[in-house]
């Protein structure tokens, strides 16, 4: 059974089947990786070879167009985007800014970037 890693969350595959909720796999880039578990503000380890997050912490932006099940008239499938972050419905900082603010999206995207450089 999935449950929703973010620290603030309830959300399980039982409560949430009828809902349309979407438990996203932790992603495999060990950066994107340290930036999804740092978002779930949790207080111990976090196993993410289980771990999942639920798509209510994700914009509609962060998803791709499923444009294959789109054009066969299929129900179209949540579908992430590579570089996508958890941003929406998350803990707030101790001064009560959202850590969703544009300020953390940006320093997110900095960071990928620098990861897809190293890469290269």
């Amino acid at each position: 059974m999935s449950t929703c890693a973010v620290a603030t969350c309830s959300n399980y595959h039982r409560k949430t089947q009828e809902k349309g909720v979407v438990y996203h796999v932790f992603p495999v880039s060990p950066n994107l990786n340290k930036i999804w578990i740092l978002k779930c503000k949790r207080q111990g380890h976090i196993n993410v070879k289980y771990a999942r997050i639920c798509s209510d912490h994700f914009r509609p932006s962060d998803y791709m167009d499923d444009m294959k099940n789109r054009l066969l008239g299929l129900n179209q499938k949540k579908i992430l985007n590579p570089d996508a972050v958890p941003s929406v419905n998350l803990l707030l900082q101790d001064n009560g800014e959202d850590i969703s603010s544009r300020n953390e999206r940006k320093r997110n995207r900095s960071i990928l970037q620098e990861a897809k450089i190293r890469l290269k």
